[in-house]
């Protein structure tokens, strides 16, 4: 959002402030402040009197809800046209109110989200603005319960984005991206043609260690293939690491001005909890002190489905990694190796 457009939770926090002070007159049901998307979009921030609850409307077009549009929800929100509950101001408005169970922090960050996205929009495109932002929160929040990553989430998609740079610098090619299947919490983190590959990540001391967290991650029968595992060992550092902004914009610049690959990687590390502005919340800085590529084969030490007595399952266990060296492959084989599977996927 430009510097010059206040951010909505801004707006906002100043109509809690009124609120909360009850020093208000007039009885109209809201405390509201307009903010100029642009030439033809209004957003209008309001709080409710009565209970406090905030609501955010765009001005629309009004044969968008005569044709009975509908836009992307979740729990938490509700969507829907109305007028302008104050009296003044007439026309038709799409009404985003929070609902009860939805945090304060949660609804403002989907509302700075989307006076960004609208920031500049006309009416003719308005519809189909909204609904892309919404449908991606709606997407947020049928794989997330929280806007915020934790200490482990934020370490484990440290690996993977530094796995997808390195795919990009490579070689493999942009449909690295389209492989790349964290986001979406599948089996395994990066899914190519008749290959997967597993990534953990840890910022323990040695003797290193992985943390397998069920029966499938490590079953090559699910892998469509080859399945090959990538630890990395990362130690924490203030003034020299890496942090998760710094891999993204490594990878946006290997992506460069390709707005088919740029949009999908967008799209997913949203997904993921990086959106803009975001992002920037994460500030742990990490330097990658060792890596390793193993195929995980016939004899690999794992724990799988088929080998569990009836009745056991949801397993999760420690792999050592020394246990592991008799499968260890060369970071030359390991990338030629993708290189050829991601060509396949894209034949």
């Amino acid at each position: 959002m430009s510097k010059n457009v206040m951010q909505a939770h801004e707006i906002f926090s100043a109509l809690d402030q009124e609120y909360r002070s009850k020093n208000w007159t007039g009885k109209d049901p809201l405390l509201s402040r307009q903010m100029k998307l642009s030439q033809e979009i209004l957003a209008v921030f309001a709080v409710r009197k009565i209970d406090g609850r905030h609501v955010l409307y765009f001005q629309c077009n009004p044969e968008d809800a005569s044709k009975g549009h509908k836009y992307p929800a979740w729990k938490g929100i509700s969507i829907e046209f109305s007028g302008f509950d104050n009296s003044g101001m007439d026309g038709c408005f799409v009404r985003i109110e929070q609902r009860e169970g939805s945090a304060d922090e949660v609804y403002l960050a989907v509302c700075d989200d989307l006076c960004s996205c609208l920031e500049g929009a006309n009416r003719a495109n308005l519809r189909e603005k909204l609904s892309s932002a919404l449908e991606r929160w709606r997407r947020f929040f049928s794989l997330r319960d929280s806007i915020k990553l934790t200490r482990e989430e934020q370490l484990g998609l440290f690996g993977e984005l530094w796995l997808l740079r390195g795919m990009l610098l490579n070689g493999v090619g942009l449909q690295a991206i389209a492989c790349w299947k964290g986001p979406y919490h599948e089996v395994f983190d990066y899914s190519l043609n008749n290959m997967s590959i597993e990534v953990k990540t840890t910022a323990a001391k040695m003797p290193y260690k992985a943390y397998i967290s069920n029966e499938m991650q490590l079953n090559d029968r699910l892998a469509g293939g080859t399945l090959a595992l990538c630890f990395i060992a990362v130690q924490p550092n203030d003034s020299s690491g890496e942090t998760l902004g710094d891999i993204v914009k490594g990878i946006e610049n290997c992506v460069g001005s390709d707005e088919a690959a740029s949009s999908l990687f967008r799209d997913k590390i949203f997904g993921c909890g990086l959106g803009s502005p975001y992002i920037d919340s994460y500030a742990a800085r990490y330097i990658v002190k060792e890596h390793a590529f193993f195929t995980v084969k016939e004899g690999f030490p794992r724990i799988l489905s088929e080998d569990l007595p009836n009745g056991l399952g949801d397993i999760s266990y420690s792999l050592e990694i020394s246990a592991c060296a008799n499968y260890k492959i060369s970071d030359q084989q390991f990338w030629q190796t993708a290189k050829l599977h991601a060509k396949e996927a894209t034949a």
